[in-house]
């Protein structure tokens, strides 16, 4: 199952990057989404971008049936490639593991500035994909995770607008 968005930010992309490469802001991002014992486990540069992985615990409203699956808090690793493309655009792709939950979740995120749209600075297409092999109760374990993903990532694009905003007057 697929979970796609658009997030279209004020803010230049250079700003918006800073809370997905920067240490301190990505702690802080998380924090302020409700996660526990952050970790930022590995930042590196590459050769056309950067790699990042966290891990983090995320709070979950786990439904009945899915509670042998998932717990109160679930560990979440997240692994992120990102790569600058000839167009000036940059592409994420990221690998996340629900560890101990028999779900598979990858995606990706494209950042781009649309010249063309007024008042928009940064575009963000997020791309998420959720599977699991689990017989019976997998679609219902798919459905819940793709239901949480789409409310974190509504509530990191209302964090982010909210704070891009005097992060760009610290400059």
């Amino acid at each position: 199952m697929q979970v796609t968005a658009i997030h279209e930010y004020k803010e230049d992309l250079d700003t918006l990057l800073r809370y997905f490469s920067e240490e301190a802001l990505i702690l802080e991002k998380y924090q302020q989404l409700g996660a526990r014992n952050i970790q930022v486990l590995k930042i590196e540069e590459t050769e056309d971008g950067f790699f990042i992985e966290t891990q983090r615990e995320v709070p979950a409203n786990v439904p009945g049936v899915l509670k042998r699956f998932l717990g109160s808090f679930n560990t979440v690793r997240q692994k992120e490639s990102w790569h600058w493309q000839e167009n000036e655009q940059l592409l994420c792709n990221m690998e996340v593991e629900l560890v101990g939950v028999p779900a598979s979740v990858s995606g990706r995120m494209l950042l781009s500035e649309p010249g063309e749209m007024p008042g928009i600075a940064t575009r963000n297409d997020v791309s998420m994909t959720v599977t699991s092999a689990v017989p019976l109760v997998g679609s219902t374990l798919v459905s819940f995770i793709c239901d949480d993903i789409k409310h974190q990532m509504q509530s990191e694009y209302q964090f982010l607008c909210d704070k891009l905003p005097q992060l760009e007057t610290e400059e």
